[in-house]
This record gives structure tokens, C-alpha cells and sequence, in this order.
């Protein structure tokens, strides 16, 4: 009889499990946000996009001579897509695209509006 208790208890112990160890681990890049600084050297007041293939959603603005911190999830750069930042002087003639941001979890931007928006430079740190 308490060999059958002791089989019974060892059975029990053995099937139980939480529901916890099933979930799949979320990587941490999952939850990560990614900092963009935007520093404007020049008057205009200036909309920062990030553009995503077609897709092109507003973050914020710069006003000019200022400088704005703009934070955002990791996972709204996508996957296997051109990621972007673009510049939109208001009431300015043009917007001006970046080039390709490549960035890992844990990095941030810094993009340096010149004046003259073709001579930006744009650093991950």
C-alpha cells in the first residue's frame, strides 16, 4: 500500500507543470524601445517621419534650433523591410529621406538636421 502512495505522489509530481513553462520566452528585443534624437540646426520648424517600405507614420516635431528625444518600440522598425527617418520642413520646399537605419535592440539614433536638410548626418550609438 505505501509503495502504491509512493507511486501515485511520484506520478502527480511528474505531470504537473504551470502554464508558464509552456509560453514561449519573449525576447527581449520584443520589448525594447529604440531612442531617436533629433537635433535641428536649422529655423524651420521640421515633422519627423518613420518611413517603413509605403507606410509613413509621424513621430513628432523639432522646432528649430531645438532638439526633441523621440522613443518608440523596437518592433515598429519591422523585419526585412527599409526602415527610414524622413524631415519635413513646415512650409519648406521639400521632405528629405535618410538613408537606411540599421539598428539593434539596446542602440539609439541620433539624426543632425543641418540647414541645408542634404548635408544631415545620421549616427547609431
Amino acid at each position: 500500500m505505501v509503495q502504491l502512495l509512493g507511486l501515485v505522489g511520484l506520478l502527480v509530481g511528474c505531470g504537473s507543470h504551470s502554464k508558464e513553462s509552456d509560453a514561449e520566452p519573449q525576447p527581449a528585443e520584443h520589448n525594447a524601445e529604440l531612442a531617436l534624437e533629433v537635433e535641428n540646426h536649422g529655423w524651420s520648424d521640421i515633422v519627423i517621419s518613420l518611413v517603413r517600405g509605403t507606410a509613413v507614420e509621424r513621430l513628432g516635431m523639432v522646432g528649430g534650433l531645438k532638439s526633441e528625444t523621440f522613443v518608440f518600440p523596437y518592433r515598429k522598425l519591422g523585419v526585412g523591410t527599409d526602415v527610414r527617418l524622413r524631415a519635413y520642413p513646415i512650409g519648406g520646399p521639400s521632405a528629405f529621406t535618410s538613408e537606411n537605419l540599421l539598428v539593434q535592440p539596446g542602440q539609439w539614433v541620433k539624426w543632425t538636421l543641418e540647414s541645408d536638410l542634404t548635408r544631415s548626418f545620421l549616427a547609431v550609438y
